[in-house]
Parts: structure tokens; C-alpha cells; sequence
């Protein structure tokens, strides 16, 4: 059966055409003997050609996935197949997840898949195959009409085992260019977070399958080297590439770490990037990431005042751990990325300058900053609505770069002011020896900058020669 996987990320904030969700949903369905194709739209403008895709391509199924922030495309795009082209539409992603109740005012699609999609969306197909009716399989939610109800089925087991689904071949990507492009190599070889952060969906995640947490899962080690393997044996490895292993908590289980990193510097020497949290960091465990080519981590710093960080975020983070896990990773010879969120509920600017100073403190190479965006399903979201936080229209929001928030401790202004300057007033509260050689350091930054303004054929050119990305 020919399937549509359509991943809409237009004017988005992570510009990434690699999902994993969306591979290994791909992965496991071409297992089986489908033809499966996959349209990235990152512009509105590719609305035609998706068109065009669905009625050459015909599929029997179009499944999306979607964040909150996109599902908007998601209505328009299925409007315009329904349109076009006779075929079932269903929606996928962690927002439907939460909120499947979003069905109701989405009148052309068929229906929203919640949880782990790989089994539900192989058994909507085997039905719709048969001509056997679909809409009662686990998993599925749909909006009936008739009694003007939303019906929610029982959800699958999740999947303790992950090693029973193949690992992503990414197939159905140009995946060549993007290791071209992002110059990285992307992985992801675990499922879930064990913390309750209240920004996040990993908490609300959780309790969609009954716990309070969003269980952890990994794969084997082995079925994690299979993999490294076949992306490498399929895809031309730039040397001045690194692999990224963007789960959430890469370094949580050390009995794990311990095996994965012996065999990744038995077989691998390519540098990597991954994620870890300060609580959970120790000199010794930098010193092994370190041995086997870790290049840079990151450890979200959030804020650096304890009332927010721990009250409001529920971190469960202290500043100790905070410094120290900075300090142990440079001690190592490991850069890090400390990223921060401000615009959240009761904080004033006071709260955020003392964020600058504890990022400035700890000398991290990375200090990226984002505004706040309350995320339907979770509890940050629950506290905006409950407190009239929320405006009544979104409007065109530049995603985690200005707030929706109607916050009476801070303004949208501030929050503005504080996320275009983050680097610089960062940069300027350490010492001046740092400030000489970091502004020393950026000249050719400034000049490349400079240059993609006048010319941006020029600049691509540069790139090239380099064989990275100036910045």
C-alpha cells in the first residue's frame, strides 16, 4: 500500500528536516512491504507540490505529524488533499498526543493516532487493507458527529523492548544532504525522561500511559553500533562531521553509557555531541565520555535562580551541581551548551539577570536562550491558563523567540530586550581577559556575517572551502 508521511515545519523554530519519529514509524511500515514516501514542508509556497505529490503518488493513507505550533498546516494541507485526492488522513506527535481533543476542529482528518505510533499506524493500514473498518484500533482517536463526541480508544502496551522495531534506515530522507548541510550526523537511541519538568511534555507523556513519569527505554548496545554502521556504510561521513546523540538523557543509566562508549571507541573515532543533566554528572563520567571523543554536551541550565529553576521549572537542580558539572566538563577538555528558558510564570528581570550571572559564571561556551511557550498538556500551560496568562488570539508569535504571555511581572518588551542581547550581556559579565579573546576569537564571524549580508553566493562558496560552518 502506498503510504504519505508529511512532516509540515514551516517557519519553525528547529529548521531540522530529520524527525526520528517519522523514521522509525517509515522504518517499521516498509518492513512489512509498503511503499512509503515522506514530503518535508518547510514553506508554505510547497502546498502545490504536495498536492501535486499526492495525486502522482496516490497513497492510500496521508499521516502527519505535528507540534502545537503547526498544526494549522496540518488543517490547511489535509483540506487541500481531501480535496484533491480520496484517502484517509490521520495526524501523529506528541501534540495530538496531549491534546487529541484537537480532532473536533480538524474536519478533514480522519482521525489522530496518540502514543507510540509504529504498531497502531501498521494495524490501521493491515484494516484499511482488509476493508475492514479501522476506526476501533488502539491508539486511535476520532471525532464522531453524529453524537458530537470525541472517542478515544485504549492505548497499546508501550513497548518495553525497542530492539523488536528495526532501527531507522532513513530511507525516506535525503539524509546525505543533511549531514551535508547541518554537518552533523543525527541518532536517537532511547525513548522517554524520567523527570517531571513542568514545561516540558515528558511529565504529560507519562501520564497518557497511566505513570507519573515518562519511562525511559533503550535499545541495545549492539542495536545501537548496527546502526552507526549502516548509516556509515550507506552515507559519505565528512571528517569535519561529529555525531549527535540527541536523547533526551544520553548519560542517565551508567551501566549503559559504560558498554555504549567502549564500543563506540572500539569501532568509531568521529567526535560527538550528546545531552546530560548536572544532577547526574560526575569528573569521572566526563573523563570516560572524554576517552571515547566526546567533543561537546549539553546541560540545560534554565535559570539560574533557584525559586524558578526549582519551584516553578521543577528542575531539582541545585546551583552546586550546577557549577560543578560546568566545571568538570572543561576540566576535561569537554565544551557544553547551557541553554536557558525566560518568560516563564512569576519571573521579573531581576530573576533573569541572575540567570545571566550564574550562565556567565560557569563559562560555557553555549548560552543560547529561549522565551517561554506554554505547550498545551503541560502543567506550565495548566498554571498560564488558570491565572489568565493566555491571550485570547496567538497571532503570527515568533516562536520561543517572544512571548505569548501576558505576564504581570515582567513585559513582553523585556523579555524581547533579554533574548536578542543573551550572548552579549553574558559575554560581558565575565573577566576581561575572557572578553578580549572571545571578541579576538569572533572577528572572522563578523566578517563571514558581513558577508552573507552583501553576498550570500560568496558565503556559501567560503563554506565550502572550509568545510564547516563559520558559525
Amino acid at each position: 500500500m502506498n503510504i504519505l508521511l508529511i512532516f509540515p515545519d514551516i517557519h519553525s523554530f528547529h529548521d531540522d528536516p530529520y524527525t526520528p519519529g517519522l523514521d522509525c514509524i517509515a522504518t517499521y511500515l516498509k518492513s512489512f512491504g509498503h511503499e512509503v514516501r515522506l514530503e518535508y514542508v518547510s514553506s508554505t509556497d510547497q502546498f502545490k507540490d504536495v498536492v501535486d505529490t499526492v495525486k502522482s503518488f496516490a497513497p492510500r493513507i496521508v499521516g502527519f505529524t505535528s507540534v502545537e505550533t503547526q498544526f494549522r498546516y496540518v488543517k490547511v494541507l489535509s483540506r487541500l488533499i481531501k480535496e484533491n485526492h480520496e484517502c484517509i488522513t490521520v495526524c501523529g506527535g506528541v501534540f495530538v498526543t496531549l491534546f487529541p481533543e484537537v480532532i473536533r476542529e480538524a474536519e478533514n482528518l480522519d482521525g489522530v493516532i496518540v502514543g507510540e505510533g509504529e504498531i497502531a499506524f501498521a494495524e490501521l493500514i493491515e484494516k484499511v487493507g482488509k476493508g475492514e473498518a479501522y476506526r476501533d484500533i488502539n491508539n486511535y482517536c476520532y471525532y464522531d458527529k453524529s453524537s458530537d463526541q470525541i472517542v478515544k480508544n485504549p492505548l497499546n502496551p508501550i513497548v518495553e523492548n525497542l530492539d523488536r522495531f528495526p532501527f531507522p534506515n532513513r530511507s525516506i530522507f535525503d539524509f546525505q544532504r543533511i549531514i551535508d548541510t547541518k554537518d552533523y550526523v543525527p541518532f536517537y537511541f532511547s525513548r522517554g525522561c524520567p523527570y517531571s519538568c513542568s514545561y516540558c511534555c515528558n511529565h504529560a507523556l507519562g501520564k497518557v500511559y497511566g505513570g507519573s513519569v515518562n519511562k525511559v527505554r533503550r535499545r541495545s548496545v549492539a542495536n545501537c553500533m548496527e546502526e552507526i554502521e549502516h548509516v556509515f556504510s550507506n552515507h559519505n561521513i565528512p571528517k569535519s562531521a561529529f555525531l549527535l546523540f540527541g536523547d533526551d538523557l544520553f548519560t542517565q543509566d551508567k551501566k549503559w553509557l559504560g558498554e555504549f562508549l567502549g564500543e563506540y571507541k572500539k569501532n568509531y573515532r568521529l567526535p560527538f555531541s550528546c545531552s546530560t543533566r548536572s544532577n547526574i554528572c560526575s569528573d569521572d563520567m566526563f573523563a570516560s565520555l572524554k576517552d571515547a571523543g566526546c567533543l561537546r554536551v549539553l546541560m540545560s541550565i534554565e535559570s539560574g535562580n533557584d525559586f524558578i529553576r526549582n519551584e516553578v521549572m521543577k528542575r531539582s537542580i541545585s546551583k552546586e551541581q550546577i557549577f560543578n558539572s560546568f566545571k568538570w566538563a572543561h576540566k576535561n577538555g569537554i565544551k557544553t551548551n547551557g541553554i536557558c528558558v525566560i518568560g516563564v510564570p512569576c519571573e521579573t528581570r531581576e530573576m533573569i539577570e541572575e540567570t545571566i550571572d550564574v550562565v556567565a559564571k560557569t563559562y560555557t561556551e553555549g548560552c543560547g536562550v529561549n522565551v517561554f511557550y506554554p505547550y498545551k498538556g503541560t502543567e506550565l500551560h495548566r498554571i498560564c491558563e488558570e491565572n489568565n496568562f493566555l491571550p485570547d488570539t496567538i497571532g503570527d508569535l515568533e516562536e520561543r523567540k517572544e512571548s505569548m504571555l501576558n505576564l504581570p511581572t515582567i513585559s513582553k518588551e523585556e523579555l524581547v530586550y533579554f533574548h536578542d542581547n543573551w550572548k552579549r550581556l553574558i559575554v560581558k559579565r565575565r573577566s576581561l581577559s575572557y572578553r578580549v579573546k572571545y571578541r579576538a576569537k569572533n572577528i572572522p564571524h563578523f566578517f563571514f556575517r558581513k558577508i552573507s549580508q552583501i553576498s550570500p553566493g560568496l558565503a556559501k562558496f567560503i563554506k565550502k572551502i572550509v568545510k564547516r560552518k563559520p558559525f
